[in-house]
Parts: structure tokens; C-alpha cells; sequence
């Protein structure tokens, strides 16, 4: 009797271990099923295409949590050197390291820097920090430096620029040529394309949202005078599909709207170039270039001022498409403006002024007038005032 006792116990402790196990592999499987759930939604949704960015996206909704000490945030001005937003945070460039701050003004990134004169560029949710003039580079998210990388040594970055799904174009001096160009995948492990210009500096790059294209933008001297060119390229190819010369005119920028359209801001034009192939041209004639941005969704605004007078500029907002969504008149010195999220955002003496992409008011705020830049992340809108990072509240 105790024998047989001892094997049906025996025999249910057996059968518990084996229970156990099949819960574990469950949880297991439960658990990947999930994860490539929320993958594909994020895809399809928020536009994240690699499993490091939901990482990052989860990571930096559990650090939320715990919120910050909220708006204003308190910041040494003379050591930033840019600011802007990445993936709903805004993210700012110092002497000496990155800072990520949540809707809360927590930090929930703070990474040193020992660049000597860092610059980024930020798109689809990456940036890239760069030593300009220098051989080192990384690529960031809002959580984590996701990739370190450095240039051989004679090929100084000039510039970076990203894809919205992560690939990297580096413009760099070169050894046997004036400037080069080099396409990393978004692993940053093998190059995609790679282009010398022999004669001419690369002053600008950007890469289409689908990887496949890219710009390019230099700027040269002939008989005593400057031009620029822009060249469109089709990674198919070794050369560039198109090239369009604009004499006596520096190219400043190059950026997609759109996965064949680019494009290009210069001292006393802007230039639309359709198709990666044919160009349109619009000078400023006597009104001067002010500032410029680019939207998240394509959109490409100017500010200019007529006859170089700061009491009397003119905003105006190019679609994707290079139609004109509206135009706006201002009898003040415009300091900045920023765009994203269906919103354009004008910085003025003492107030903000946030304007639909369609042209229509959305709201005012007051302002520093010891402000600096604006920007917005969803309906809120920020200020970077001296000193300062300010939660904007609508004006009484």
C-alpha cells in the first residue's frame, strides 16, 4: 500500500514537472507571437521597420512611466548646438553629448559626445550624429546609439543625411577626387552605392524614403564665378540619371518630397525637380532668402524677405507635389519656423503663430522674446527660449 502511494505520487509529480514545461514553451511562443503582432503593427502603423526601433518604442513608453519634473527644462544655452524632434521627443545636439526629453521634460537619453564640432540629421526615426570635418559618426534613436562607425582617415564627413528606413548616405572628402558619396544599408554593414565627384564639393545629400535614389548637391568655380549643380541617381546605376547646373546660385539644400521628387533651396532660388528628371525654376528676384524647412510629409517652407527688409517677409508652403498650400505676409521679422504633424510653426518677435499645412490659423502663443527656435510634437508646441525649453499655453 505505501508502494503503491509512494508511485502515485511519484507519478503526479511527474506529471506537474511536465505541465510546467509545456507552460513555459507557451509563455515562450505566446510571448515571440506577441512581439511580431506588435512588430507588424507598428509597421503598418507608426512606420517603424526594425525590431531595434520597437524596441526603442517600448523601452521608451516604460521609462515614461515615471515622468519628469514637466516644462520648462532648464538647459545651458551656450552649449546647444541644435534641437529638434525624433519619434515624439525632442532631441537636442550638444557641445558634449545628445539629449532625449519625453512629454514630461524627463531625460530619457543622455549620451556623451566628444565630437569636435558635432552636427545630425534626423529622419524616420534615427539620426545621425557626425564629426564634421572629422572621421566619426553614430546613428541614434531616442533610447539608444544604435551604431558607431568612422570614416578612413583622409575622408573627412562633409555632411549625412538618412532614409526614412534607416540607411545612411555619408558625403566625405577623398583621396583621388574632390568629394565622394557613400550608401550604407540600414545595418550599416555594406555599402549600397558609392560615387566620386572629381571636380566639385558635396555640399548636400539626401536619400528617397524607399532607398532606392538619392541627391546630391556641389558647388564649384569656372572663370571666376560659382556655380552649383544637383545630380539625381538611381542606385541601378554608376552615374547619375540626371544633372541640372544653376550658375552664380548656391545650392544650400536637397531634400525628397516624395520618392521621385526632389527639391533644391538656393540663395536666390528654389528649384523642383520632377520625376528625378526635369526641372523647374523659381527665382526670388529682389526678395532675399530668410529660412527654410522641410515637413515630415514633404512639404517645403520658405520665408523670404522683400528687399531684404525684416519688416516685411513672406512664408510660403510648397506641397509634396510643388503646389503652393499657402502663402502668409508678415510685417515682423520671422525667427523660425518649424513644420510636422500638419502644422506649420512661425517664431516671431514675442508670440508663435501655428498654422494648418492648408494655411488656416490653429493657434497663437506667447513668446520669450528672448526665444530662439519652435517646434511641435502632435498638437503642442515647444519654444527654445535662452536658457530654456518652454511648454507653449495659449495666449489670454
Amino acid at each position: 500500500m505505501v508502494m503503491k502511494m509512494a508511485q502515485h505520487r511519484k507519478k503526479k509529480r511527474k506529471f506537474k514537472v511536465n505541465f510546467s514545461n509545456f507552460l513555459t514553451i507557451f509563455e515562450i511562443v505566446l510571448a515571440i507571437a506577441i512581439f511580431f503582432a506588435l512588430f507588424s503593427f507598428a509597421s503598418a502603423k507608426l512606420g517603424i521597420t526594425s525590431v531595434s526601433d520597437v524596441v526603442d518604442s517600448f523601452s521608451n513608453f516604460f521609462r515614461t512611466l515615471s515622468p519628469g519634473e514637466g516644462y520648462p527644462y532648464k538647459i545651458n544655452s551656450s552649449s546647444v548646438k541644435d534641437i529638434e524632434v525624433l519619434n515624439g521627443n525632442i532631441y537636442v545636439l550638444l557641445d558634449d553629448k545628445t539629449l532625449t526629453l519625453d512629454k514630461t521634460a524627463k531625460e530619457v537619453k543622455i549620451s556623451s559626445l566628444t565630437y569636435s564640432t558635432p552636427a545630425f540629421a534626423v529622419k524616420g526615426g534615427r539620426a545621425v550624429v557626425f564629426n564634421r570635418n572629422g572621421n566619426r559618426y553614430r546613428i541614434e534613436n531616442r533610447t539608444d546609439i544604435l551604431h558607431s562607425g568612422e570614416t578612413n582617415e583622409e575622408e573627412k564627413i562633409i555632411t549625412a543625411a538618412l532614409s526614412r528606413k534607416g540607411m545612411l548616405a555619408l558625403a566625405t572628402l577623398c583621396k583621388d577626387a574632390r568629394s565622394k558619396l557613400t550608401v550604407l544599408n540600414s545595418s550599416y554593414k555594406k555599402e549600397v552605392f558609392v560615387w566620386k565627384c572629381a571636380q566639385d564639393s558635396i555640399v548636400s545629400v539626401d536619400l528617397s524614403s524607399n532607398g532606392r535614389y538619392a541627391a546630391v548637391a556641389v558647388v564649384g568655380a569656372r572663370d571666376g564665378e560659382m556655380f552649383s549643380k544637383v545630380y539625381t541617381f538611381d542606385f541601378k546605376y554608376a552615374e547619375p540619371i540626371a544633372e541640372f547646373e544653376y550658375p552664380k546660385t548656391a545650392i544650400l539644400s536637397v531634400r525628397f518630397s516624395s520618392n521621385d521628387n526632389v527639391v533644391a533651396i538656393g540663395d536666390n532660388l528654389i528649384s523642383f525637380i520632377k520625376d528625378l528628371k526635369k526641372v523647374e525654376n523659381k527665382n526670388f528676384g529682389t526678395s532675399t532668402l530668410v529660412n527654410f524647412t522641410y515637413s515630415d510629409r514633404g512639404d517645403t517652407i520658405l520665408v523670404l524677405s522683400e528687399y531684404g527688409s525684416t519688416n516685411s517677409q513672406i512664408l510660403t508652403a510648397y506641397s509634396s507635389s510643388f503646389n503652393v498650400n499657402f502663402e502668409e505676409k508678415f510685417d515682423s521679422n520671422i525667427k523660425d519656423i518649424f513644420a510636422a504633424d500638419g502644422k506649420v510653426n512661425v517664431l516671431l518677435e514675442d508670440k508663435v503663430i501655428v498654422f494648418r499645412s492648408g494655411g488656416t490659423k490653429y493657434k497663437e502663443y506667447s513668446a520669450d522674446t528672448n526665444s530662439i527656435s519652435v517646434l511641435n510634437i502632435g498638437n503642442k508646441t515647444y519654444v527654445y527660449a535662452i536658457g530654456k525649453i518652454v511648454k507653449c499655453t495659449e495666449s489670454k
